[in-house]
């Protein structure tokens, strides 16, 4: 009798979707109050989660929604930066 094993649900911060933790990119707000994209997603300090999507990077920033999840303020040049990170996405595709 094989059991499936548990696969943790986050939702993305931009189009508020559900997905697994691995399919998801995280941000996090280090202790010293930097955002920052972390790969590994281990690092310590407050996480949000978001779509490897464009769509759903520009649409957290835009609506403030990743401010408020990693409850830190997001000065424009981080805004622009991460803007730039997520160029490396595809633009999203219409979900049904």
């Amino acid at each position: 009798m094989s059991q499936t094993k548990h696969v943790p649900q986050r939702t993305c911060a931009g189009c508020r979707s559900t997905s697994g933790k691995r399919e998801l990119v995280r941000l996090v707000r280090t202790p010293e109050g930097a955002v920052e994209v972390d790969p590994t997603g281990r690092r310590n300090g407050r996480g949000a989660y978001l779509c490897a999507q464009r769509s759903c990077w520009e649409e957290a920033l835009k609506r403030d929604r990743l401010a408020r999840a990693l409850r830190a303020t997001i000065a424009p040049a981080l805004r622009d930066e991460l803007l730039r990170y997520a160029e490396r996405f595809e633009q999203a595709t219409v979900r049904s």
